[in-house]
């Protein structure tokens, strides 16, 4: 089933590898719609700095071929159906995190031939995706806001509820509490029955707390820091670099640490000893785990991050705020001029939001 879906679209691509300004506006094909894809119509695109990366070739090692569609976060309505569809109809509100699953081949066969290219990025006006990567959006969070979960809501889940496996009643330090992945573990911690300890810069210990961290510790605060050793039985590490070492050294014997963010993770883990283990992953694509945080959010047990806003045109200046990984919260382009009531956010009334730590400028990291 469909409605009317145009021949083409305005999108944001890139023809060859470089920084924010490689990014072009252009009018492109809509890609062509599987039996077992659904057509959403983009009302908001999440960007994280994964598509910097991508863009600047750094991940060449992942099927791509250019031009491409950068973005893999997205929130719109479904337009039309694959004739194989039967989760989904035309008219759903939904959100998916729309990786090329090349990496889920034995789960879904089809999927060992996706790669990045022009089809299958979000920063669009439409997304053709498979429709086991997509649900309904949680019916209490807006387009915007929506957006800005799949990929950090599903690695924040992914790493707590399958890697770490975080039971009730166990201690979890997230590091970086304040950043998309961040944000959504420490909530997600707190869903589980954790007593959660998470650090951010000063700027963001309100902000923190306000997500429902027990104790939050300012990472500049050396003694706080040291303080944290020995206390926790496990770690989320969405930083990487000299945090994870403060993760490692904050476990308890026998604890386990799962990091997002750094590679080396297994030779710091050997190097400490004492029972710990470790692990580091790719986030799946996955429209289930959706419907779960879908059903937390809509219970009321967690809220949307912070989100900056976008104008799709404007995807470089986004781009190049997520790439300086020093985002509070969220930050997402918008395909629609929309005028949303902002529901379920952290601080009522909330609208447009920093981007950046209060003790940091975008001027340092350009």
């Amino acid at each position: 089933m469909a409605s009317e879906v145009p021949e083409t679209m305005r999108a944001v691509q890139y023809a060859d590898y470089g920084g924010p300004d490689a990014l072009e506006v252009a009018t492109i094909p809509v890609p062509p719609m599987a039996p077992t894809d659904v057509v959403i119509e983009v009302h908001a695109a999440g960007t994280n700095p994964v598509d910097a990366k991508l863009t600047a070739g750094y991940i060449k090692a992942w099927p791509q071929a250019l031009p491409i569609v950068p973005g893999w976060d997205v929130a719109g309505v479904v337009k039309a159906v694959g004739a194989s569809v039967e989760s989904l109809k035309v008219g759903d509100e939904v959100y998916s995190y729309t990786r090329p699953a090349f990496d889920m081949a034995e789960e879904h066969p089809e999927s060992k031939e996706e790669k990045i290219d022009a089809t299958t990025g979000a920063y669009a006006e439409y997304a053709v995706v498979k429709a086991w990567k997509v649900a309904k959006k949680p019916t209490s969070l807006g387009f915007v806001e929506a957006a800005g979960v799949p990929l950090c809501g599903l690695t924040a889940w992914q790493g707590l509820t399958k890697h770490l496996k975080v039971v009730k009643g166990e201690t979890v330090l997230v590091l970086g509490g304040s950043g998309g992945v961040g944000g959504f573990g420490v909530q997600w911690a707190k869903h589980l029955g954790a007593t959660v300890i998470a650090t951010c810069s000063a700027a963001n210990v309100k902000y923190v707390t306000d997500l429902g961290a027990d104790t939050v510790v300012d990472y500049r605060d050396a003694d706080a820091v040291a303080a944290l050793a020995g206390t926790v039985d496990k770690v989320l590490d969405c930083v990487g670099g000299d945090s994870t070492l403060t993760g490692l050294k904050a476990l308890k014997d026998g604890g386990a640490i799962c990091s997002t963010a750094n590679y080396g993770l297994g030779d710091l883990v050997a190097a400490e000893g004492r029972g710990i283990t470790g692990t580091g992953f790719l986030v799946q694509p996955s429209a289930e785990q959706l419907t779960e945080l879908a059903a937390i959010f809509d219970s009321g047990a967690a809220k949307s991050l912070n989100v900056r806003k976008f104008p799709l045109g404007d995807a470089g200046a986004a781009l190049m705020a997520s790439k300086l990984g020093r985002t509070k919260g969220k930050i997402v382009l918008t395909t629609k001029h929309l005028v949303e009531e902002k529901k379920n956010v952290w601080a009522a009334g909330a609208t447009e939001i920093e981007g950046v730590d209060d003790d940091d400028s975008f001027m340092d990291f350009m």
